[in-house]
């Protein structure tokens, strides 16, 4: 048989799953396919049905922008989209306003259920025509739903045309990657009545609300979130929202934590966090069990984990359910060794895995009864729905076996090795397509971001696409990483760019030694965020790679903590410390710094909107290599953020790898 090569385009062949939800009777499972258009230059998503009685798949939704699922009943399912004419305008004009629909699964056309003058992330449905829901508030604009549309649409018009001008900061963060400017902006829990046409703020004004979790048989709600006006500091607070009396009451700890997620299990606040003097930015949070007046929260499992999975790729979109309580334990999703599962935790705190162990990733999933379905990308393979029954996992879908069994994959191959320090780390190649033993390759080394996330032996298109053209591609999860531990994780202060470096080396050291047919003289690096800093700081260091490709970096740790959006908490406390403590250690880390020591021909990838790194710190390394004689390039995109080459517009992200892959070859391709 002869395979298809993989090229750019073939990403956009991919079917993206996300969001699965069953139906509460357990019988049906609604989720959503996402597939970018190159021609339309967006993503088109709709909602499927699996039909279990009958192992059958359906497409429910054909109109390309349907998503967020909410089950309405056994047979009827919520989802919000924008139809109507006037709907669209209201919405292209920056008017909040979210429009949702109704639809049984059993045939029939799709019936507007609702609007709401708010821009709502998250909702729930209560019972009647009550619902719970997330929703951005503008402090600078005022409640829009009391106003009425006419008075909404002059409140933003003149807005619009006072942003134009000028743009007023008076608190940090001032803005956020995928958000824009959040000056003064908020995400608020609101009670809506649709049969009354109301829109009630529960939460406190300045609070921004992180989740809400509704207890169903006690007609309650429990959110967290973080209240501030100047700046926002690593505090939650915990409320409880009595839907029946209308009240909502602020629950007093004992001490100051950042919470990531909270529930009302067995009539107690469970939550998983860490007390804010504590957190940094390697350390794992703990389960915690608290009385439902407060007080002092207790920990009830020693467990050394992370929730959700961080295996990186770049074949997914949208994401979904990653934990869930039934009865008293707790299903989620963690990241162990260079896999993520499903776990169960119960109130003793003793840990049971629930899903197969079997490499790969799972990205969400669901509980009903006692089903559960989950979308993952297991065995080396793409992303599809498995059934999960008595710990085996049984595929049934096959949406993305067609683009596996016609495309020549190059599957990763994973090893163990020691770094120098005598610590086992995980390692992985991949061989060029069309592998001939006879032959020299160059390759190409892709280092992860975060850094506290991981690469697994999951299908990573970008590197599938180097291995067509002709290259050994080679990953590990350095000291840093997530999976293994807080201590693992830990890299801060004075570790950083040594032990995540040596481990780096070490294993470029492993690679050439195991794979003789890679050409020594004809290396490459690349990576993202972290790995963007980390290929900064190795050229800085090493004339072994050839060639170098730089994206959404990090170059100047004093500049960077104080103007992205999470830096002047996460960046000074990876450093340890201030700048006008010890500005030294932030310019001793910094890869600019070293800016006067390059030979590595460089490719900057960067973004305009990129809050989370900063395009300055770009700009400041780019400027250094042009004024030091090396042969540098850069490629800035306009309107992505930091996630270009996971969720940007489908041309931006082809032009991204048409960048690099021309890079690699112009300096490795003989």
């Amino acid at each position: 048989m002869k395979y298809l090569p993989i090229a750019i385009e073939s990403l956009f062949d991919i079917n993206f799953l996300s969001d699965i939800k069953l139906s509460p009777d357990g019988k049906n499972a609604a989720f959503v396919v996402t597939n970018g258009s190159v021609k339309d230059n967006n993503y088109k998503s709709n909602i499927w049905i699996y039909e279990f009685s009958q192992n059958a798949m359906k497409r429910l939704t054909t109109m390309d922008s349907e998503k967020n699922i909410t089950w309405l009943n056994n047979e009827a399912i919520m989802f919000s989209t924008v139809r109507n004419d006037t709907d669209k305008e209201t919405i292209k004009n920056g008017i909040p306003l979210s429009v949702y629909y109704a639809i049984n699964i059993n045939g029939g056309e799709a019936m507007k259920l609702f609007d709401a003058p708010l821009s709502i992330s998250v909702i729930r449905p209560l019972y009647g025509n009550k619902y719970l829901a997330l929703a951005s508030y503008d402090h600078s604009i005022g409640d829009t739903s009391l106003m009425t549309l006419e008075e909404r649409e002059k409140a933003f018009k003149n807005a619009k045309e006072e942003r134009s001008a000028f743009t007023v900061f008076d608190e940090i963060p001032f803005w956020a990657n995928g958000q824009g400017v959040i000056n003064k902006k908020r995400t608020r829990l609101y009670l809506i009545d649709t049969e009354a046409n109301a829109q009630t703020a529960i939460s406190p004004e300045f609070m921004n609300v992180s989740a809400f979790k509704y207890d169903k048989v006690a007609n309650r709600a429990i959110y967290h979130g973080t209240e501030y006006t100047d700046m926002m500091e690593l505090k939650s607070e915990v409320h409880i929202f009595d839907v029946e009396t209308n009240t909502d009451k602020r629950i007093k700890l004992d001490s100051d934590y950042m919470i990531s997620t909270t529930e009302i299990i067995d009539n107690q606040i469970v939550f998983f966090g860490i007390l804010s003097c504590e957190r940094d930015s390697c350390k794992n949070s703990k389960w915690h069990k608290v009385s439902l007046d407060g007080g002092k929260p207790q920990e009830f499992t020693n467990l050394d984990i992370s929730l959700g999975s961080v295996v990186g790729s770049d074949c997914r979109f949208g994401g979904g359910q990653s934990l869930k309580v039934v009865g008293n334990d707790i299903y989620y999703i963690s990241s162990r060794g260079y896999s993520s599962y499903i776990f169960k935790l119960d109130m003793d705190g003793v840990e049971i895995r629930v899903s197969e162990e079997v490499s790969g990733d799972i990205d969400c999933f669901d509980i009903a009864g006692s089903r559960i379905v989950f979308i993952g990308t297991r065995n080396k393979g793409l992303q599809e729905i498995y059934l999960l029954e008595n710990g085996k996992e049984t595929a049934v879908s096959g949406f993305n076996k067609c683009w596996l069994e016609n495309h020549n994959v190059s599957y990763p191959e994973h090893f163990t090795f020691k770094n120098r320090d005598g610590i086992e780390l995980d390692g992985f190649v991949i061989k060029p397509a069309n592998y001939d033993e006879a032959k020299k390759y160059p390759a190409i080394l892709d280092i992860h971001g975060g850094p506290k996330v991981l690469y697994g032996d999951v299908l990573m298109h970008e590197m599938q696409l180097w291995a067509n053209e002709g290259y050994f591609v080679f990953f590990t999860n350095p000291r840093g990483s997530c999976g293994k531990g807080s201590e693992f994780a830990s890299i801060n202060a004075e570790k950083y760019g040594v032990l995540d470096y040596n481990d780096i080396m070490d294993f470029t050291d492993k690679v050439l030694e195991l794979y003789e047919n890679i050409d020594r003289k004809r290396l490459g690096v690349t990576g993202g965020s972290y790995g963007g800093l980390m290929t900064n700081w190795i050229v800085g260091r090493t004339d072994r790679f050839k060639v170098a490709a730089t994206q959404r970096s990090i170059s100047n740790f004093v500049s960077k903590c104080l103007t992205t959006d999470i830096g002047y908490y996460h960046n000074l406390s990876q450093m340890g410390t201030t700048p006008w403590q010890d500005v030294d250690t932030f310019w001793q880390k910094s890869p600019l710094k070293d800016a006067d020591k390059v030979k590595t021909p460089l490719l900057f990838i960067h973004s305009d909107q990129d809050y989370r790194c900063y395009m300055a710190d770009a700009f400041q390394f780019f400027t250094a290599l042009k004024m030091f004689g090396v042969e540098t390039r850069m490629c800035l995109f306009h309107g992505e953020n930091h996630d270009l080459s996971r969720s940007g517009k489908p041309k931006n992200r082809m032009k991204r790898l048409e960048e690099i892959t021309n890079w690699m070859n112009k300096f490795l391709k003989p």
